[in-house]
Formats: structure tokens, sequence, C-alpha cells
């Protein structure tokens, strides 16, 4: 296992590296700069200001301390918009948001979307598998972006005026926070037994619109795996044994058919992880899906580049533990 899991990071390691390079290079290229504006500054202002922030030296200088500073001290440089802010403090404001919603968001579309792919696979051809299926093509024609809008013209909008108060905020990020106590006749507080309460309210629209599609996809994926898996002769072997039906798709199914569900997860893992533009966008939740959408608009490549090469390392890492996750499940696939 230990040689497995060398091999991968040998893999990993130089395509983080190349990443770096490219996105420096990418956004070297682009026209334009972090500094230019419809009123141009003088020039010994903006020769003042590119020196602070070293883009008067040659190219391959630039590039040499760039990839120096990510690789060795994980310092993504400053903020040309955000004065007095390092692209690392913008990363650590954002990031915790959308690793709180995306690690619901993957919960959510985990749990969801295995049951429901389990069950439409035991129960063929029967009511409950077509509602299953019914289901998941339902959630999967309808995107964050068009699943974002629905529920706060339905949940906040909607409810507003036939009762006269929203059941959800529309917008704004106070969810999974801990409070002293919870309000009176207040739905969406849970108290914890340790102290304090829990308040999701905020967060349950944010998982609903970016879970949906994700659990629409792994629901399929894993009812046409259990189909596959329930036909195989070893489960005719387990079922002519007299065993129950539980007992075969939990010890003899369950393990087989979440392998192809596996390769699916590592990059669905990192797209709700790392959140959704839209979702940090429509919601105003702060995540550094929005931050990387104003950052386009005010042309900081510093923060465009330090997200870019944040996602693109989670998802070497997550794709990492997937493949570990299969060598852990099917012991062939270290060989």
């Amino acid at each position: 296992m230990l040689s497995f899991i060398a091999r991968r990071l040998s893999v990993a390691i130089p395509t983080l590296l190349i990443l770096v390079v490219l996105s420096f290079v990418l956004m070297y290229s682009a026209p334009g700069g972090p500094f230019n504006s419809e009123r141009p500054l003088p020039p010994q202002v903006l020769a003042n200001i590119e020196a602070k922030y070293g883009l008067d030296q040659p190219f391959w200088k630039q590039i040499v301390n760039y990839v120096w500073s990510v690789t060795t001290q994980f310092d993504f440089g400053p903020s040309f918009q955000y004065k007095d802010r390092t692209v690392n403090d913008v990363i650590a404001q954002g990031f915790p948001v959308t690793l709180t919603y995306g690690f619901w968001s993957f919960v959510v579309a985990v749990v969801v979307g295995v049951s429901l792919g389990i069950a439409a696979a035991i129960k063929q051809n029967s009511w409950l598998d077509y509602l299953a299926v019914g289901i998941s093509v339902g959630a999967q024609v309808l995107p964050n972006f068009v699943m974002a809008p629905l529920l706060t013209l339905g949940l906040t909008l909607g409810w507003f005026w036939m009762t006269g108060a929203a059941l959800l905020p529309g917008g704004g990020w106070e969810g999974g926070v801990i409070v002293a106590a919870c309000a009176e006749k207040d739905n969406f507080c849970f108290g914890l037994p340790w102290g304090g309460a829990w308040r999701f309210d905020y967060l349950i629209m944010p998982v609903i619109a970016l879970s949906t599609s994700y659990m629409a996809s792994i629901a399929r994926i894993t009812r046409s795996s259990m189909l596959e898996v329930l036909n195989t002769n070893f489960i005719r072997t387990a079922k002519a044994k007299g065993l129950p039906m539980g007992r075969v798709i939990r010890k003899h199914a369950l393990k087989p058919t979440m392998l192809p569900v596996l390769s699916y997860l590592g990059p669905a893992f990192v797209g709700m992880i790392t959140g959704s533009v839209i979702i940090d966008v429509f919601f105003s939740t702060g995540g550094i899906g929005q931050f990387f959408v104003n950052s386009a608009f005010n042309r900081d490549y510093s923060v465009i580049m330090g997200i870019t090469i944040l996602v693109g390392a989670l998802t070497m890492f997550f794709n990492l533990v997937v493949d570990i996750l299969y060598a852990w499940i099917d012991p062939k696939i270290r060989y």
C-alpha cells in the first residue's frame, strides 16, 4: 500500500508544480493588468506600484519567485485590490464558508443518492424504482443556477407573501454557527448536549441547490452498479444459501457496488467542498467563489491564481484518496 501511495504522489507533485507554472503564465499573458483602469495612472505612479509588487522584474524571475514562495512557504503573495491583505487572508476568510456548506452538500448527496440508487435497484421495475429514477432525472435537469432562484422564490418570497414571514433567509451567511441558545419558536435551531445551540437556517438552501445535481448522478451510478452486482454469480450463491436480502446487500453487494461510485465521488467532493460560484454569488455567502468572481472583474490576478491552485491541489488530493479507497476495497488494483 505504501508503494502504491508513493507512486501516486510521484505523479501528483509534478502535476501540481505544472499547475502553478501554467496558472502564472496564463495570468501573465492576459490582456491588461491589475492596475489598469478607465483613467490611466501617471507613469511614475504605475512604475512605483509595479516595483512594490515586483512586477517590474523580468518574467523568468517573477515566475521563479512565485513558484518558490508557493511551494516552500505556501504564500500566494499580496492581493492587488484588497489593500493590506494577502491572498492567504482572502482564502482563509472565504474557504471555511465553502467548506461548511460544501461538506453538508456532500453528505446529503451521498446519503440520499446512494439510498435512492440501492432502493431502485432492489425494487427494479416497481413503483419505488420509477419514483427514485423520476427524482434523479428531475434533480439532474435542475442545476444549481436554476435551483437557487426557485428555492428563493418558493421558501423566501413566496412564503413571505403567503404568511407574512419568510421561511428561510434568501441570502447572507450565518449557517452552521454555534449560538448561546435557541430563540423562541426557532425551527432551525437545535440545542447541543454540551451546551449552546446550532443554527442552520442559512445553510439549507445553499446545500439543497448545490447537492441536487450531484445526488442525481450518484443515484443513477449506484442503481446501475447495484443491478450489475446483483446479477453476478456470487450474489446468486449467497441467495441460494438462504441469506436474508439485507445481509446480502450489506455484506456482499455493497462493496463492489461502491467502486464506480467512488470514482465519481472524488471530483464531486472537490466540486462541492470548493463551493460553487453560482451559490456564493446568488446567496451572498462570502465564500471563495464570490472572491473568485470579484477578482476576475477587478483583475486581481494573484487571488485568481491562489484560488485556482487551491482547487487544483484539492482535486489531486481527493483523487489520491479515491485511489487509496479503491485499493482498499479491491486489492487487485494495487498491482
